[in-house]
């Protein structure tokens, strides 16, 4: 599957990768990258599209509050399915791959929409769980800082969670990831407004 279908040429340019891998190694306080415009528009016009026709459950616990739908492997839009095959292809992983410098497993992706709204929120953990190397975020939405719902990167000590050290805010078409770590401690923001915070996110594995 090739890469210029569904990524922008500007991000494909040997001289950018390396760009982004000296960035990404020295991204504080752990190893992420946060890419505005990544997509060809059109492709991810077409992924919300086909987004906004999958059905989203509310989950509540006392981690998090939000919409979500269920992983989209069981997705029956084609447009979705694509987007999917895409992400966890040899091609796309070999990519991130040379980014990171994070192994991962092509064809093996967890992937799921969400919907933030109003007081919707995620509390700070750090997303360790056996296989997950890379957690990534895809947003279809963009928020301005009265909005609330930011991606907060945690500072840590001796393993545990001190102070909120960055802010990402969620823009259309934005593709952020970062290493899956014991110090990768995050949460989204409370939505402040009544707006939605619309996104992909979930793992790859290595």
């Amino acid at each position: 599957m090739a890469l210029h279908e569904w990524i922008k040429a500007v991000y494909l340019d040997d001289k950018k990768i390396l760009q982004l891998q000296r960035r990404f190694q020295k991204a504080r306080p752990f190893e992420h990258l946060a890419l505005p415009n990544f997509f060809v528009e059109e492709k991810i016009a077409d992924v919300l599209i086909a987004l906004s026709s999958e059905s989203f459950e509310r989950k509540e616990s006392d981690l998090f509050a939000c919409s979500q739908t269920k992983d989209l492997v069981s997705s029956q839009s084609k447009t979705l399915v694509a987007f999917r095959a895409f992400l966890s292809s040899r091609a796309f992983c070999f990519y991130l791959e040379s980014i990171s410098g994070v192994r991962i497993k092509s064809g093996v992706i967890d992937m799921a929409g969400t919907i933030y709204g109003d007081t919707d929120h995620l509390l700070c953990h750090d997303d360790k769980l056996e296989g997950r190397s890379i957690a990534y975020m895809i947003y279809f939405t963009s928020l301005k800082k009265k909005d609330g719902g930011a991606l907060c990167l945690y500072e840590s000590r001796n393993g545990r969670p001190t102070r909120i050290v960055k802010r990402i805010m969620p823009q259309a078409n934005m593709f952020a990831f970062f290493k899956v770590a014991p110090v990768s401690f995050h949460q989204v923001d409370e939505v402040l407004q009544d707006v939605q915070r619309i996104a992909i996110s979930g793992w790859f594995h290595g």
